[in-house]
Protein backbone atom coordinates (compact mmCIF):
# COMPACT_ATOMS: atom_id res chain seq x y z
CA UNK A 1 0.00 0.00 0.00
CA UNK A 2 1.55 3.89 -0.51
CA UNK A 3 2.08 5.48 1.75
CA UNK A 4 2.24 9.65 1.42
CA UNK A 5 5.12 10.78 2.43
CA UNK A 6 5.10 14.08 4.60
CA UNK A 7 5.44 17.32 2.38
CA UNK A 8 8.84 19.44 3.19
CA UNK A 9 6.63 22.97 3.60
CA UNK A 10 5.69 21.77 6.83
CA UNK A 11 9.21 22.20 7.97
CA UNK A 12 9.33 25.80 6.34
CA UNK A 13 8.69 27.49 9.59
CA UNK A 14 10.68 31.19 8.69
CA UNK A 15 9.79 32.02 5.03
CA UNK A 16 11.80 34.92 3.24
CA UNK A 17 9.08 37.69 2.47
CA UNK A 18 9.59 40.27 0.21
CA UNK A 19 7.70 43.91 0.81
CA UNK A 20 5.04 44.88 -2.08
CA UNK A 21 3.56 48.49 -2.19
CA UNK A 22 1.46 50.23 -4.92
CA UNK A 23 4.40 51.58 -6.32
CA UNK A 24 7.83 49.47 -6.01
CA UNK A 25 6.37 47.12 -8.75
CA UNK A 26 6.42 43.87 -7.14
CA UNK A 27 2.52 43.77 -6.48
CA UNK A 28 0.59 41.32 -7.45
CA UNK A 29 -2.16 42.04 -10.64
CA UNK A 30 -5.73 41.76 -9.66
CA UNK A 31 -7.30 43.70 -6.80
CA UNK A 32 -7.67 40.37 -4.75
CA UNK A 33 -4.43 40.91 -2.91
CA UNK A 34 -5.24 44.40 -1.05
CA UNK A 35 -3.41 47.32 -1.98
CA UNK A 36 -0.01 46.02 -0.18
CA UNK A 37 1.47 43.19 1.43
CA UNK A 38 4.16 40.60 1.72
CA UNK A 39 5.47 37.69 -0.87
CA UNK A 40 6.83 34.89 0.03
CA UNK A 41 7.79 31.10 -1.33
CA UNK A 42 7.16 27.73 -1.15
CA UNK A 43 9.40 25.36 -2.10
CA UNK A 44 9.10 22.33 -4.73
CA UNK A 45 9.35 18.82 -3.96
CA UNK A 46 7.90 15.14 -5.03
CA UNK A 47 5.95 13.09 -2.98
CA UNK A 48 5.66 9.33 -4.44
CA UNK A 49 6.89 10.44 -7.61
CA UNK A 50 4.53 13.44 -8.17
CA UNK A 51 6.55 16.85 -9.09
CA UNK A 52 5.08 19.84 -7.47
CA UNK A 53 6.69 22.73 -8.51
CA UNK A 54 7.28 26.14 -6.13
CA UNK A 55 4.89 28.45 -5.84
CA UNK A 56 4.57 32.42 -4.54
CA UNK A 57 1.96 33.25 -2.00
CA UNK A 58 0.88 37.25 -0.70
CA UNK A 59 0.03 37.88 2.67
CA UNK A 60 -2.21 40.95 2.85
CA UNK A 61 -4.67 42.17 5.39
CA UNK A 62 -8.33 42.49 5.27
CA UNK A 63 -11.38 43.88 6.79
CA UNK A 64 -14.12 41.41 8.08
CA UNK A 65 -16.56 41.38 10.73
CA UNK A 66 -15.27 45.26 11.54
CA UNK A 67 -11.85 43.91 11.91
CA UNK A 68 -8.01 43.88 10.26
CA UNK A 69 -7.17 40.23 9.42
CA UNK A 70 -4.55 38.39 7.52
CA UNK A 71 -5.14 36.14 4.60
CA UNK A 72 -3.12 34.34 2.27
CA UNK A 73 -3.48 33.86 -1.72
CA UNK A 74 -2.01 32.39 -4.48
CA UNK A 75 0.04 34.65 -6.68
CA UNK A 76 -0.71 33.30 -10.16
CA UNK A 77 -2.98 30.00 -10.63
CA UNK A 78 -5.98 29.98 -9.55
CA UNK A 79 -5.67 32.64 -7.09
CA UNK A 80 -7.31 30.97 -3.69
CA UNK A 81 -7.15 31.81 -0.39
CA UNK A 82 -4.82 29.46 1.35
CA UNK A 83 -5.86 28.65 4.92
CA UNK A 84 -7.98 30.66 6.95
CA UNK A 85 -7.36 34.37 8.19
CA UNK A 86 -5.27 35.26 11.34
CA UNK A 87 -5.11 38.11 13.84
CA UNK A 88 -1.42 37.96 12.83
CA UNK A 89 0.66 37.84 9.14
CA UNK A 90 2.39 34.55 11.03
CA UNK A 91 -0.97 32.67 11.98
CA UNK A 92 -2.13 33.44 8.66
CA UNK A 93 1.30 32.10 7.11
CA UNK A 94 1.15 28.95 9.36
CA UNK A 95 -2.29 28.10 7.96
CA UNK A 96 -1.41 28.89 4.80
CA UNK A 97 1.55 26.60 4.85
CA UNK A 98 -0.42 23.79 6.58
CA UNK A 99 -3.34 23.85 3.73
CA UNK A 100 -0.78 23.49 0.57
CA UNK A 101 1.15 20.55 2.34
CA UNK A 102 -2.55 19.00 3.21
CA UNK A 103 -3.10 19.71 -0.38
CA UNK A 104 0.11 18.46 -1.91
CA UNK A 105 -0.27 14.49 0.29
CA UNK A 106 -3.76 14.32 -0.23
CA UNK A 107 -3.04 15.21 -4.30
CA UNK A 108 0.20 13.01 -4.16
CA UNK A 109 -1.71 10.09 -2.44
CA UNK A 110 -4.50 10.07 -5.09
CA UNK A 111 -2.43 10.81 -8.15
CA UNK A 112 -5.18 13.60 -8.98
CA UNK A 113 -2.50 16.50 -9.58
CA UNK A 114 -2.71 19.57 -8.88
CA UNK A 115 -5.79 22.13 -10.26
CA UNK A 116 -3.50 25.03 -11.38
CA UNK A 117 -0.71 26.06 -14.25
CA UNK A 118 2.31 25.36 -12.83
CA UNK A 119 4.98 28.57 -13.67
CA UNK A 120 7.64 27.31 -15.97
CA UNK A 121 9.90 29.72 -14.91
CA UNK A 122 9.35 29.24 -10.93
CA UNK A 123 9.68 25.16 -11.68
CA UNK A 124 13.14 26.06 -12.94
CA UNK A 125 14.11 28.02 -9.75
CA UNK A 126 12.83 24.31 -8.13
CA UNK A 127 15.45 22.79 -9.71
CA UNK A 128 13.08 21.21 -12.00
CA UNK A 129 14.96 20.28 -15.86
CA UNK A 130 13.82 21.42 -18.97
CA UNK A 131 12.11 19.00 -20.73
CA UNK A 132 10.22 17.98 -24.24
CA UNK A 133 7.00 18.56 -24.30
CA UNK A 134 5.03 15.14 -24.58
CA UNK A 135 1.28 15.40 -25.03
CA UNK A 136 0.72 11.82 -24.55
CA UNK A 137 2.23 11.61 -21.17
CA UNK A 138 0.52 14.10 -19.57
CA UNK A 139 -2.96 13.65 -20.91
CA UNK A 140 -3.45 10.71 -18.14
CA UNK A 141 -2.43 13.79 -15.15
CA UNK A 142 -5.20 16.40 -17.38
CA UNK A 143 -7.78 14.54 -16.91
CA UNK A 144 -7.12 13.54 -13.04
CA UNK A 145 -6.89 17.30 -13.03
CA UNK A 146 -10.23 18.20 -14.83
CA UNK A 147 -12.39 15.69 -12.55
CA UNK A 148 -10.73 17.61 -9.23
CA UNK A 149 -11.41 20.85 -10.68
CA UNK A 150 -14.79 19.73 -10.81
CA UNK A 151 -15.18 18.41 -7.21
CA UNK A 152 -14.08 21.38 -6.29
CA UNK A 153 -16.44 23.74 -8.39
CA UNK A 154 -18.28 26.31 -6.30
CA UNK A 155 -21.52 25.18 -6.45
CA UNK A 156 -23.47 27.51 -4.09
CA UNK A 157 -22.85 30.96 -2.90
CA UNK A 158 -23.84 32.60 0.35
CA UNK A 159 -23.70 36.59 1.80
CA UNK A 160 -22.98 36.73 5.66
CA UNK A 161 -23.17 40.06 7.32
CA UNK A 162 -21.51 40.74 10.11
CA UNK A 163 -22.86 42.37 13.47
CA UNK A 164 -23.87 45.96 12.52
CA UNK A 165 -22.91 47.22 15.56
CA UNK A 166 -19.41 45.85 15.97
CA UNK A 167 -18.14 47.46 12.34
CA UNK A 168 -20.36 45.96 10.19
CA UNK A 169 -20.12 44.68 6.52
CA UNK A 170 -20.65 41.93 4.53
CA UNK A 171 -18.93 39.11 2.95
CA UNK A 172 -19.36 36.71 -0.64
CA UNK A 173 -18.65 33.00 0.30
CA UNK A 174 -18.29 30.24 -2.40
CA UNK A 175 -18.97 26.81 -1.04
CA UNK A 176 -18.26 23.39 -2.86
CA UNK A 177 -20.57 20.31 -3.66
CA UNK A 178 -18.96 18.81 -0.22
CA UNK A 179 -20.03 21.98 1.42
CA UNK A 180 -16.21 23.29 1.94
CA UNK A 181 -15.59 26.68 1.44
CA UNK A 182 -13.46 27.84 -1.90
CA UNK A 183 -13.24 31.30 -1.34
CA UNK A 184 -14.89 34.73 -0.02
CA UNK A 185 -14.77 38.18 -1.15
CA UNK A 186 -15.42 41.53 1.00
CA UNK A 187 -18.65 43.32 -0.36
CA UNK A 188 -18.55 46.55 1.48
CA UNK A 189 -15.32 47.59 2.10
CA UNK A 190 -13.72 50.39 0.48
CA UNK A 191 -10.31 49.16 0.70
CA UNK A 192 -6.99 50.36 2.38
CA UNK A 193 -6.57 54.45 2.79
CA UNK A 194 -9.80 55.09 1.01
CA UNK A 195 -8.77 53.33 -2.13
CA UNK A 196 -12.73 52.39 -3.59
CA UNK A 197 -13.13 49.18 -4.88
CA UNK A 198 -15.66 49.09 -8.08
CA UNK A 199 -18.98 50.68 -7.28
CA UNK A 200 -20.91 48.08 -7.77
CA UNK A 201 -18.75 46.15 -5.10
CA UNK A 202 -19.42 48.17 -2.20
CA UNK A 203 -22.60 49.92 -0.31
CA UNK A 204 -22.61 53.04 -2.45
CA UNK A 205 -22.64 55.31 0.82
CA UNK A 206 -26.22 55.82 1.01
CA UNK A 207 -26.71 51.81 1.98
CA UNK A 208 -26.26 50.47 5.85
CA UNK A 209 -24.79 47.97 7.68
CA UNK A 210 -26.86 45.11 8.66
CA UNK A 211 -29.16 44.81 5.12
CA UNK A 212 -29.46 42.47 2.97
CA UNK A 213 -30.45 45.26 0.62
CA UNK A 214 -30.69 45.09 -3.06
CA UNK A 215 -27.28 46.55 -3.45
CA UNK A 216 -25.45 44.30 -1.86
CA UNK A 217 -27.57 41.62 -4.06
CA UNK A 218 -26.04 43.73 -6.58
CA UNK A 219 -22.60 43.40 -5.45
CA UNK A 220 -22.37 39.84 -5.06
CA UNK A 221 -23.44 39.36 -8.65
CA UNK A 222 -21.10 41.63 -10.12
CA UNK A 223 -18.13 39.33 -7.74
CA UNK A 224 -19.99 36.25 -8.69
CA UNK A 225 -19.25 37.44 -13.04
CA UNK A 226 -15.73 38.21 -11.93
CA UNK A 227 -15.34 34.74 -10.88
CA UNK A 228 -17.22 33.28 -13.49
CA UNK A 229 -20.64 32.05 -11.83
CA UNK A 230 -24.38 33.54 -12.11
CA UNK A 231 -27.23 32.28 -10.48
CA UNK A 232 -28.45 28.90 -11.18
CA UNK A 233 -32.16 28.82 -13.45
CA UNK A 234 -35.06 29.88 -11.19
CA UNK A 235 -33.07 30.48 -8.34
CA UNK A 236 -32.77 33.33 -5.97
CA UNK A 237 -31.52 34.84 -3.16
CA UNK A 238 -32.89 33.00 0.28
CA UNK A 239 -32.80 33.44 3.95
CA UNK A 240 -30.54 30.92 5.28
CA UNK A 241 -30.82 30.27 9.56
CA UNK A 242 -27.66 30.78 11.12
CA UNK A 243 -25.98 28.93 14.10
CA UNK A 244 -28.11 29.60 17.68
CA UNK A 245 -25.48 31.62 19.08
CA UNK A 246 -25.52 34.27 15.79
CA UNK A 247 -29.10 34.24 16.28
CA UNK A 248 -29.15 35.51 19.72
CA UNK A 249 -26.20 38.15 19.15
CA UNK A 250 -28.83 39.56 16.07
CA UNK A 251 -31.50 39.40 18.41
CA UNK A 252 -29.94 41.33 20.84
CA UNK A 253 -28.89 44.26 18.41
CA UNK A 254 -32.34 44.04 16.63
CA UNK A 255 -33.94 46.88 18.80
CA UNK A 256 -31.11 49.08 18.04
CA UNK A 257 -31.55 48.70 14.03
CA UNK A 258 -33.92 50.45 11.36
CA UNK A 259 -37.11 47.94 10.89
CA UNK A 260 -35.79 44.68 8.89
CA UNK A 261 -31.81 45.17 8.96
CA UNK A 262 -31.84 42.40 11.22
CA UNK A 263 -33.97 40.00 9.48
CA UNK A 264 -32.20 38.25 7.41
CA UNK A 265 -28.20 38.30 8.47
CA UNK A 266 -27.60 35.51 5.87
CA UNK A 267 -28.74 34.11 2.41
CA UNK A 268 -27.95 31.59 0.16
CA UNK A 269 -28.52 30.57 -3.58
CA UNK A 270 -26.93 28.17 -5.86
CA UNK A 271 -24.61 29.00 -9.01
CA UNK A 272 -23.32 27.45 -12.17
CA UNK A 273 -20.52 28.34 -13.88
CA UNK A 274 -21.00 30.89 -16.91
CA UNK A 275 -19.79 29.79 -20.19
CA UNK A 276 -16.95 31.79 -20.28
CA UNK A 277 -15.77 30.31 -17.18
CA UNK A 278 -16.57 26.36 -19.27
CA UNK A 279 -14.67 27.69 -21.84
CA UNK A 280 -11.96 28.78 -19.62
CA UNK A 281 -11.41 25.10 -18.15
CA UNK A 282 -11.57 23.76 -21.87
CA UNK A 283 -8.93 25.77 -22.71
CA UNK A 284 -7.04 24.87 -19.09
CA UNK A 285 -7.60 20.83 -19.90
CA UNK A 286 -8.06 20.92 -24.10
CA UNK A 287 -5.87 21.10 -26.77
CA UNK A 288 -2.75 23.05 -26.50
CA UNK A 289 -2.50 26.36 -28.38
CA UNK A 290 -0.38 25.64 -31.99
CA UNK A 291 2.46 28.73 -31.83
CA UNK A 292 3.12 30.01 -35.19
CA UNK A 293 6.54 31.05 -36.23
CA UNK A 294 6.64 34.99 -35.54
CA UNK A 295 9.64 37.92 -36.27
CA UNK A 296 11.91 34.41 -37.57
CA UNK A 297 11.74 32.69 -34.09
CA UNK A 298 10.42 29.36 -33.86
CA UNK A 299 9.58 28.33 -30.27
CA UNK A 300 10.11 24.80 -29.11
CA UNK A 301 7.24 23.05 -26.69
CA UNK A 302 9.13 22.65 -23.16
CA UNK A 303 5.60 22.19 -21.17
CA UNK A 304 1.86 22.30 -21.28
CA UNK A 305 2.05 25.97 -20.31
CA UNK A 306 4.90 27.33 -22.01
CA UNK A 307 8.13 27.09 -25.04
CA UNK A 308 11.33 28.39 -25.45
CA UNK A 309 13.18 29.74 -28.33
CA UNK A 310 17.18 29.78 -28.28
CA UNK A 311 19.54 31.82 -30.64
CA UNK A 312 22.76 32.34 -30.71
CA UNK A 313 22.19 36.10 -28.71
CA UNK A 314 19.45 35.53 -26.76
CA UNK A 315 16.68 33.38 -24.70
CA UNK A 316 13.18 33.61 -24.74
CA UNK A 317 10.47 31.61 -22.79
CA UNK A 318 6.98 32.27 -24.09
CA UNK A 319 3.97 31.46 -20.69
CA UNK A 320 0.35 30.75 -21.21
CA UNK A 321 -1.74 31.81 -18.57
CA UNK A 322 -5.48 30.65 -19.01
CA UNK A 323 -8.29 32.98 -17.49
CA UNK A 324 -11.14 34.80 -17.73
CA UNK A 325 -11.80 37.63 -19.85
CA UNK A 326 -8.84 36.41 -22.58
CA UNK A 327 -5.94 34.57 -21.91
CA UNK A 328 -2.43 36.15 -21.29
CA UNK A 329 0.41 35.78 -23.23
CA UNK A 330 3.87 36.77 -21.49
CA UNK A 331 7.41 36.72 -23.38
CA UNK A 332 10.09 36.40 -21.00
CA UNK A 333 14.01 37.29 -22.04
CA UNK A 334 16.29 35.44 -20.05
CA UNK A 335 19.40 36.11 -21.94
CA UNK A 336 20.87 38.02 -18.95
CA UNK A 337 18.71 39.27 -16.27
CA UNK A 338 15.28 37.77 -16.62
CA UNK A 339 12.20 40.18 -17.16
CA UNK A 340 9.40 40.75 -19.87
CA UNK A 341 9.33 41.46 -23.32
CA UNK A 342 5.63 42.04 -24.07
CA UNK A 343 1.96 41.07 -22.86
CA UNK A 344 -0.78 40.31 -25.19
CA UNK A 345 -4.11 38.72 -24.74
CA UNK A 346 -6.03 36.37 -26.91
CA UNK A 347 -7.96 32.68 -26.41
CA UNK A 348 -7.76 29.82 -28.58
CA UNK A 349 -5.28 28.80 -31.62
CA UNK A 350 -6.03 31.31 -33.56
CA UNK A 351 -6.10 34.26 -30.50
CA UNK A 352 -2.83 32.77 -29.17
CA UNK A 353 -1.28 33.27 -32.78
CA UNK A 354 -2.73 36.64 -32.74
CA UNK A 355 -1.39 37.71 -29.29
CA UNK A 356 2.08 35.89 -29.69
CA UNK A 357 2.56 38.39 -32.87
CA UNK A 358 1.80 41.09 -31.03
CA UNK A 359 4.31 40.05 -28.00
CA UNK A 360 6.93 39.46 -31.02
CA UNK A 361 6.68 42.64 -32.89
CA UNK A 362 9.07 44.52 -30.55
CA UNK A 363 11.98 41.55 -31.37
CA UNK A 364 11.66 42.14 -35.08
Amino acid sequence: MTTTARSIVRETTRPSYTRYTPTNGKRPEGTEYGVDGWLFTLPGETINGHRFPQRTYAAFEVSEHGMLFWMVREVGGGRRQRGSTSTSRKGAVAFAVDAVAADRERAADNARGDRAAASPIAAEQAGGQSHVYSAEAEAEQLERSRKYEETARPVMAEIRLAYPLAGGGASLRLYDARGNEVDRKPLTERGAAGRENNPDGIYLGSLTSGAMTAGLLRAAEWHLKRYGFTYAQGERWTAYPVRENEAEQWAAWAPMLPDGHAATPLARVAIVPTREYLALTERRFGPVPEIPVVAGLEFKQMGRWWWRSTTPTRVLVLVWTPQLGGDRWDLWDETDRRHIVSRAIGNGASGAARAFTRACLPLA
